[in-house]
This record gives C-alpha cells, structure tokens and sequence, in this order.
C-alpha cells in the first residue's frame, strides 16, 4: 500500500518537473510540451481501442475453443490499464503507457505478473469428507413418549 502511495505522489511529481523542464527549454517551449502530452495521448487512445477490440476477439475466440483465456484477460486488463495511465496527464505516464500496448512489453509485463501471482497462490487438493470427526463425542439414546405422563407433553 506503501508503495502505491508513493507511485501516486511521486509520479505526478515527476512529470510535472518533466514537462516544466521542456516548457522551460528557449528551443522546445511550453506550447511543445503540451502538444506533445496532447498528441501521445490522442495517439495511445487510438492504438489502446485497436488493441483492446484484438484483446477481446482473443478472449472470445478462445472461449469458444473451450480454453481458459487467461493470456487474453491480462492482455486485456493491462490494455485497459495503459489506457488510464495515457490519459492521466504526463510523459512519463505516457511512456509508461505506450510501452504497455506494445505487444512485446505487454508479453513480458504479462509473463512477471503471472510469475509473481502463481508464487503467491496455495494450492490444497481436499478429498471427500466421510462425515465422522474423532473427536465428536457421540451419544446413543432411545426415547418413549408416554402418554399416561403429563409431565413428558411439556417437554
């Protein structure tokens, strides 16, 4: 938790410092920085809806061949997440986000992700339960209701 945190309070400090420095340049100027912020998001939305349309053709075409389409829900949940970082504006955020939809990054993002998740999960196989526990003290007992008793109907 820590560490997402500082992802969120030093990220966007760094990318503010980013776009200062090339707004600062005499040769680049403010104007160029915004428009670049401007234009790599515009172009990471395009290539982000292309590549997410691909990403749920997979899934579906996976489905209907009866395989887990594991490979194609993380392509799709890192798609999706590349297009909230290229949204946020930034360069850094932008970079970031333009690497995620290059199929290469995303295979090895994907491959660590899986690696890191697989590590964390137990897995216990649990057989049948024959329904007795040892320890369960069990008591056998008859009962007769009488009916001469008046004392056994307000039991």
């Amino acid at each position: 938790m820590l560490k997402l945190l500082a992802l969120f309070i030093v990220l966007p400090l760094l990318d503010l410092w980013l776009l200062s420095a090339l707004a600062g340049d005499s040769f680049l100027g403010f104007g160029f920085a915004v428009g670049l912020v401007i234009c790599t998001g515009l172009i990471g939305a395009s290539l982000a809806k292309r590549q997410g349309l691909t990403a749920w053709r997979n899934f579906n075409r996976e489905v209907g061949q009866g395989a887990l389409p594991a490979n194609a829900m993380l392509d799709g949940v890192l798609i999706l997440l590349a297009g909230a970082v290229l949204i946020t504006p930034g360069l850094i955020t932008d970079v970031v986000g333009l690497a995620l939809l290059t199929p290469p990054i995303r295979f090895l993002v994907r491959r660590r992700l899986v690696k890191k998740l697989t590590s964390q999960i137990e897995v216990r196989q649990v057989g049948p339960s024959t329904g007795t526990h040892q320890d369960a003290a069990v008591i056998d007992a008859e009962f007769q209701r009488r009916e001469d008793d008046p004392e056994s109907d307000r039991r």
